[in-house]
């Protein structure tokens, strides 16, 4: 018995002497935490459902003119230029792959309080889009991701995540 209590004292005082030693040793500093708002409608969210749309009617020209020039995309994590992201419009439709948008939501911008010092911008526009892919009788659904970087009523960066597999089956 004495054994046990023994036990269960030592164990107790080292419990308490590691959660006293997180204690000082866990530090935060909220003010290093960017804060800023969400706004459901803006010109800015109207700017991403736009591109959308050019999407879905597969209208390269209008799709390209939301950008800007320099735009950079990350296909989940595969970097392109404009110019290469603006192809894939032509290769769906050397492949007869039709694209329908059942619906974009939801869809928000949020405005951080400050400017970024690396790009001087602020505003993103978080989106889920989700598509219907379709070549003959084969149809398939992706849920698309979305984050885009505004500036100046363009879009000049994009990252999209989405399962790339049925996707590059239709495509062959």
């Amino acid at each position: 018995m004495k054994k046990i209590t023994f036990s269960l004292v030592l164990l107790t005082s080292l419990l308490v002497i590691q959660v006293s030693a997180q204690k000082t040793t866990v530090t935060s500093n909220l003010s290093n935490i960017p804060t800023g708002s969400n706004f459901e409608k803006t010109a800015n969210t109207d700017l991403v459902l736009k591109t959308v749309k050019a999407m879905e009617a597969m209208d390269a020209n209008t799709y390209k003119s939301y950008f800007a020039p320099n735009a950079i995309f990350h296909d989940n994590l595969d970097s392109m230029t404009l110019d290469q992201n603006v192809s894939l419009i032509g290769l769906f439709k050397s492949k007869g792959i039709a694209v329908k948008i059942d619906k974009v939501a939801p869809i928000w911008e949020y405005v951080y309080e400050k400017k970024s010092a690396k790009t001087g911008i602020s505003n993103f526009v978080i989106s889920y889009q989700y598509f219907n892919f379709t070549k003959g009788d084969k149809s398939i659904k992706v849920l698309i991701s979305a984050v885009d970087l505004l500036k100046e009523g363009k879009i000049t960066e994009e990252w999209l995540s989405y399962d790339t597999k049925a996707l590059s089956e239709l495509l062959k």
